[in-house]
């Protein structure tokens, strides 16, 4: 009987695992690459874009912010998030607080060019004639306090006053008068509750920027008030530039 002969082995068969890992290996990177790759012109025109709406002005609660998802590779690596940002969203975090505050009689707040401006008219903050904070208003002032207390945003305050003139030995004008309410407000916040002297400015402009017409007692009542404004601007030149917005 006749042994059968034994099958020769095929000594190249691994060349056919070889070629198919070579492929697997050569599409993974293309995958790879082709999820890596980030257009950098199309990514300056979004962050563009974004740096522009930042800038402009909008009310308190119709901003937002928003976190773009975008992939790293090794020709752009996209680092921490600015410091601009986590100003911005702090600014809103406490403007939105303070626009939803129930706020005194005689308070208005509103959302400016400038940054939140907090308007207190004079009877509401100082008795007539005077530059003495009243005790009802000091709650609502040491809410303000401790909202901005973390802010790294500048506070401008200013004095008003309307057209009639003050005669006394204490304020013989009302230029006297209106700079000594703003200097006032100003250092309750930085005496009483120790925020930086060097975030604050005070300014008083008498009755050259009315609100309203003097014409009547109602409009001199809102001509005659203190604004505060926390500024959007987080830089010193911010505190000295302030033109009149009515």
């Amino acid at each position: 009987m006749k042994k059968k002969h034994e099958e020769h082995e095929n000594m190249e068969r691994w060349l056919v695992s070889y070629a198919d890992f070579i492929t697997l290996l050569f599409a993974f990177f293309v995958v790879m690459y082709s999820v890596s790759s980030v257009n950098e012109g199309k990514y300056r025109v979004l962050s563009d874009s974004l740096s522009s709406s930042f800038s402009k002005t909008k009310a308190v609660g119709d901003l937002s912010m928003m976190n773009l998802p975008i992939s790293k590779s090794k020709q752009l690596v996209v680092k921490d998030r600015p410091k601009s940002q986590d100003n911005a969203r702090s600014y809103l975090k406490v403007a939105n607080a303070i626009t939803t505050t129930k706020v005194p009689k005689g308070v208005k707040v509103t959302s400016t060019e400038r940054g939140l401006s907090i308007q207190i008219q004079d009877e509401a903050l100082f008795s007539s004639g005077s530059a003495d904070i009243n005790p009802q208003i000091q709650e609502f002032l040491d809410l303000i306090a401790g909202l901005v207390g973390d802010l790294p945003n500048y506070i401008a305050v200013e004095g008003h006053t309307d057209n009639q003139a003050i005669r006394s030995l204490k304020y013989p004008s009302n230029w006297d008068l209106s700079t000594s309410r703003a200097n006032s407000l100003v250092r309750y916040f930085i005496e009483m509750h120790h925020l930086a002297s060097e975030r604050f400015s005070s300014t008083g402009y008498a009755g050259t920027r009315p609100l309203e017409s003097n014409s009547s007692s109602d409009g001199q009542a809102a001509n005659r008030r203190v604004e505060m404004i926390i500024l959007r601007d987080t830089s010193p030149r911010a505190v000295t530039a302030h033109p009149f917005l009515p």
